[in-house]
């Protein structure tokens, strides 16, 4: 897959294109994706995602952006995985977020990409103060001979699968729950840094991590794992304070069953599997030394299991990205795809 920081590129001319944030790029917009490839293949033109970085919202919202749910790195190694073609990152400005809806249509789609197709969700919106939307989007296609289909949510417990929604449920440690609607465990990735060194001095030395780079699951203890130049590790994962010593502030700490080495400055990203309980106080450091290998055990189970169903390797595997540098724009005849109706996926 090739990542572009602009429309202006000549091999992309004629695409099969989405456009959207894809946090997460969870079972929903695989569904989405899936159809782009389809109508990409049919038209045999490449399948092209137009997203943006920052968040929309890091610049149009006095509250900023929402926690994401993968890292940009992982979102592009996600698509990748997925099948697209070419990835255009358009970098968030206000002149950007500025743009009509009209113009956006007419001057990055049909002028600089000239696309034969556009599938999106029914919610998309588009251009300044989000004023375009699937009905205008339906019209100017038609209008210009251009393919479009509209492609429904997919549902989890009788409910859309959204960014939002996976957000809300990491937040209340759900992790089980949202791996089913990412298709995949929810993972994280942060720096180690020095702790305090109590872990190490009960038997458990545990990586610290900061500057973690997506949504963080709540307060508990879980299960995951972890891989360290290519070895898969069980992980124990603590998040929060340390109540039976009288600690409030909220950590991330990792207990990597079964490694020894130095991992200080490195990033680490860690796969949640399940939540085991919440953050206790126990009474005494004897009780909770027990607790933390029954912890450590689960941990253990759990990890073997993942591994053992293949998921893991799975969730690994992807296709080469290739940075690509910005082109000049050249002169060529623009797409005649023709409107189809929109399909429901089957």
């Amino acid at each position: 897959m090739k990542v572009f920081s602009d429309c202006n590129q000549p091999e992309l001319r004629g695409c099969a294109l989405t456009i959207g944030n894809f946090d997460g790029v969870h079972r929903g917009h695989l569904a989405l994706l899936r159809r782009l490839r389809e109508a990409a293949a049919e038209e045999g033109r490449p399948a092209v995602v137009l997203t943006f970085d920052p968040h929309p919202a890091a610049v149009l919202s006095d509250r900023g952006a929402p926690p994401p749910l993968v890292w940009p790195e992982r979102r592009a190694e996600l698509l990748a995985q997925a099948g697209i073609d070419a990835l255009i990152v358009l970098p968030s400005t206000p002149a950007l977020f500025q743009t009509s809806a009209e113009d956006f249509f007419h001057d990055l789609l049909r002028r600089q990409l000239a696309i034969r197709a556009i599938v999106e969700g029914p919610d998309f919106r588009f251009g300044h103060r989000r004023a375009g939307n699937v009905r205008l989007l339906t019209g100017w296609c038609n209008q210009y001979g251009i393919r479009w289909e509209i492609v429904p949510p997919v549902e989890c417990d009788g409910h859309p699968i959204s960014s939002t929604r996976i957000r809300e449920t990491v937040r209340a440690g759900r992790v089980e729950h949202a791996g089913d609607m990412l298709s995949r465990p929810f993972a994280t990735v942060g720096t180690v840094v020095h702790g305090a060194g109590r872990g190490a001095a009960l038997g458990y030395p545990t990586a610290n991590l900061q500057d973690l780079q997506t949504v963080i699951p709540g307060p508990g203890i879980y299960a995951g794992l972890s891989k360290i130049d290519g070895q898969a590790y069980a992980a124990a994962i603590s998040i929060g304070g340390n109540p039976t010593f009288d600690e409030e502030q909220i950590k991330f700490e990792v207990f990597l069953c079964d490694f020894s080495g130095n991992l200080y400055g490195r990033e680490l990203e860690v796969l949640f599997l399940q939540r085991i309980r919440d953050v206790l106080r126990f009474d005494g450091v004897a009780a909770l030394l027990d607790r933390m290998a029954i912890d450590v055990a689960i941990a253990r189970d759990r990890a073997a299991e993942y591994l053992k169903d293949g998921r893991a390797e799975q969730a690994e595997r992807c296709s080469r990205i290739i940075p690509a540098q910005p082109s000049e724009p050249t002169a060529t005849r623009e797409g005649t795809g023709q409107p189809v109706a929109p399909k429901s996926l089957s």
